[in-house]
């Protein structure tokens, strides 16, 4: 339920495009209830983001998580070998 919060954060770091899913977990529910877990659904951010900003946001994504201990995420990146078009380009480099 944090994914705005996200969003906010990420365009604080100059991140031009994020995007909000909806989720659900895949653990069963004796799983779940082992690990004292009420609720499975989920929102998934995605982000596109420029290589030179990456170390920043993945410290202020941490230190958000850090900061609160009730919510949890995971974050990884994939890099982008290419994109299509000009102005998509321009968009993603804030020189649009």
């Amino acid at each position: 339920g944090v994914g705005d919060n996200i969003v906010k954060l990420l365009e604080h770091c100059n991140c031009n495009a994020s995007f909000i899913e909806k989720g659900v977990g895949t653990a069963n529910r004796a799983v779940l209830d082992i690990l004292g877990v009420t609720e499975n659904n989920k929102e998934v951010v995605m982000s596109l983001v420029s290589e030179g900003n990456l170390d920043i946001i993945k410290s202020e994504v941490s230190a958000f998580f850090e900061a609160s201990k009730r919510n949890r995420g995971i974050g990884f990146s994939i890099k982008l070998d290419s994109i299509a078009g000009v102005k998509l380009y321009k968009f993603l480099t804030n020189t649009l």
